[in-house]
């Protein structure tokens, strides 16, 4: 639980495809009926890049037994891949900064972490992180219950897969009221760079936007959702 808004991150790192210079979602996060939390996606255009930011905090009464923040910025090429990217964070007064740049074509990543630099070489790439690949998803099209799909994601040091699978069709309660959504699952089968326990997570996409998150803790789950939907655009 000392993670808990760590963990959230993976779990709602999912944005919707940029169609303007800048896109803005608002997630809040509750834990066992608590307002845990708030995380805010920023998408913009920077350059021939597209700048990914998420950050996050913990507020209320969880802040006062677990004080953290953290800012995850990621670059993407055209193709969708990152090019480098910037993980910071701070639990209880101690901060981590790691800085990454990923090199596609030779398939490596070089980390700088406390003035060290080390190389990882990939044996599958190009490859995304996290943050990437959930930006991928939201550009994916899935069209029947039982359809999955691969990522190959850097964390922990070297490549590895997550699977996205297409559950089924089913309604979810918002701020625009019930809504047809896919309920997807995410398993990733690694300990990312942001999640120390759970390994999977449920996402609830309407029209290319997740309206609901949720992840399994080892007391309960954590559960987001996106405040500044936008009703006209999101209702059949």
């Amino acid at each position: 639980m000392k993670n808990l808004l760590v963990s959230l991150l993976f779990v709602f790192l999912v944005i919707s495809p940029v169609s303007a210079q800048e896109v803005v979602l608002k997630y809040k996060v509750s834990w066992l009926g608590l307002t845990a939390g708030k995380i805010k996606f920023v998408i913009q255009k920077e350059g021939p890049l597209i700048k990914l930011r998420a950050r996050s905090k913990t507020i209320g009464v969880v802040k006062l037994f677990f004080p953290f923040k953290s800012e995850w910025t990621t670059w993407i090429d055209k193709n969708g891949y990152p090019v480098k990217s910037r993980i910071w964070r701070k639990r209880r007064g101690k901060e981590v900064l790691k800085e990454y740049i990923y090199d596609q074509k030779r398939g490596q990543v070089i980390r700088f972490k406390k003035g060290k630099r080390s190389v990882y070489k990939l044996k599958h790439f190009p490859v995304h992180d996290e943050l990437s690949a959930f930006y991928a998803t939201m550009n994916l099209k899935l069209t029947r219950p039982g359809e999955k799909h691969l990522f190959w994601v850097f964390a922990r040091k070297k490549d590895n897969p997550a699977i996205l699978r297409y559950l089924k069709q089913e309604e979810v309660n918002t701020k625009c009221g019930l809504l047809p959504a896919q309920k997807l699952e995410v398993e990733f089968g690694f300990e990312s760079e942001l999640i120390k326990r759970s390994k999977k997570a449920f996402l609830w996409k309407t029209k290319n936007l997740v309206v609901k998150s949720q992840g399994e803790l080892a007391i309960g789950h954590v559960t987001g959702q996106l405040i500044n939907l936008d009703c006209q655009e999101v209702r059949p």
